[in-house]
């Protein structure tokens, strides 16, 4: 009898000290899975994808039955913030809040409806910074004389604060942009300020660039009319009020502030805002008559006319140089876009390289990179302190490339991830945490 007591202690004993063993070391079963730390933004065959990776460093990433494809009736505009990535449908308006789950794909959080709150379904958008998306729109009105002739138009900017990541809609705003007097000149009888982007925030002051047209012949869509092509013009507002709007400007460099998909403006350590400008007319990049690619300097709310950095002469090259925009990296280093007028067409041909700039001391160096198109790209990523950009050449194999920002060579980068080639365009890289 005794002999089973002492027996039954010992199974006893042996099922607790197993209990415990398997509470303090967890199974495989119950081990946490990891949420892949990068998305990567493509069209294929014109339809937009996102698709979670690893590593932007190494391996591959294929879109072939992988990523979650994006609703998107002209296009998709996606920001990555906070941990969600957010997908602006450009032609319904609907702005949706996505997270990305254990299984590799991405659960639509919540969504609304941005672009009625500005009177759009293609509104435009921007982080303007952690906690805030900027929703807007221009409506532009045409007043006519009695010989039924264009004489004036009527710009009227429509503005919407969007919260994150509650994704709440509060400060509609309406704002009448006056005509500078940079865009009375030329043209027939001057331009008017047909689109913002690009917004920042800086100390008490939110900043928008802006792009004109010829006021002239609203009949002839956009871009086929003459842009403005004298003087920077920037619109300033109060901020967080939105209030007290302004246009400053500057003689400094000519073109449009707005930016494209790349980003015109960031704002550095200091809180000094750098600005690219930018052409077009056509089917080409409009640099003809001598105007250069630029970074100007905007504190306080104004321009600071004693700044202009001439990207095109830093660069040294003997073709005309072209930007829609541009990406920060920190202590005055950031990444440009550059499209080689001598290498075709802006918009069909991989004719864009890269330069990595430095506005501190105002040097561009051309990247040794393999040409492709750049004009619709979004976003790049700094991580571990590199900065990391998509490139996806016609017919072969796209990569993501590594760059270095303290690296003064051509060569300062290296090739990372590799992604489909051919038919795919890869427009975005983000940080889903």
């Amino acid at each position: 009898m005794k002999k089973q007591i002492n027996l039954i202690i010992i199974l006893l004993l042996a099922i607790f000290f197993t209990a415990c063993s398997s509470d303090d070391s967890p199974s495989e079963e119950s081990e946490e899975t990891t949420i892949d730390p990068f998305s990567v933004l493509a069209t294929i065959d014109d339809a937009y994808y996102l698709a979670p990776t690893e590593s932007l460093d190494e391996e591959a990433l294929s879109f072939i039955n992988n990523g979650t494809q994006l609703d998107a009736d002209q296009a998709a505009r996606i920001i990555g913030s906070g941990g969600y990535i957010y997908s602006l449908n450009y032609g319904t308006g609907l702005l949706s809040q996505l997270e990305l789950n254990e299984a590799g794909s991405y659960d639509v959080v919540k969504e609304i409806n941005a672009g009625l709150s500005v009177g759009t379904d293609t509104p435009r958008y921007k982080l303007a910074d952690d906690n805030t998306i900027m929703v807007y729109n221009v409506v532009t009105d045409y007043v006519y004389n009695d010989l039924d002739e264009v004489e004036d138009v009527t710009c009227t900017l429509r503005l919407a604060t969007v919260s994150l990541p509650d994704l709440s809609i509060a400060n509609l705003t309406e704002f009448i942009i006056p005509q500078s007097e940079n865009a009375k000149i030329g043209a027939t009888i001057g331009y008017h300020p047909m689109r913002v982007d690009a917004p920042v925030i800086s100390g008490d002051k939110i900043y928008f660039g802006l792009m004109h047209l010829d006021m002239y012949n609203p009949s002839t869509p956009p871009p086929f009319r003459q842009p403005k092509q004298t003087g920077l013009e920037t619109l300033v507002f109060d901020y967080p009020s939105i209030t007290n709007g302004t246009i400053t400007e500057t003689n400094v460099a000519s073109g449009h502030t707005n930016g494209y998909r790349a980003p015109s403006m960031h704002v550095d350590e200091n809180g000094d805002v750098y600005q690219s400008n930018w052409f077009m007319t056509g089917n080409s990049f409009d640099l003809s008559e001598g105007d250069k690619t630029v970074i100007s300097k905007l504190t306080d709310g104004i321009y600071d006319t004693s700044y202009t950095f001439n990207v095109s002469e830093a660069l040294g090259l003997t073709g005309n140089v072209g930007t829609v925009g541009w990406f920060y990296v920190g202590n005055g280093i950031g990444y440009m876009p550059i499209q080689l007028e001598d290498e075709g067409n802006y918009y069909t041909d991989d004719s864009w390289s890269l330069a990595k700039i430095d506005v501190y001391n105002k040097t561009a160096i051309k990247l040794n990179v393999p040409l492709s198109n750049l004009l619709e790209y979004e976003n790049g990523v700094v991580y571990n302190g590199s900065f990391y950009l998509a490139l996806s050449p016609v017919g072969t194999d796209s990569f993501v490339y590594k760059f270095d920002p303290s690296s003064t060579s051509a060569d300062g980068f290296e090739t990372g991830l590799q992604l489909d080639g051919d038919n795919i365009s890869v427009e975005g890289l983000y940080l889903n945490n």
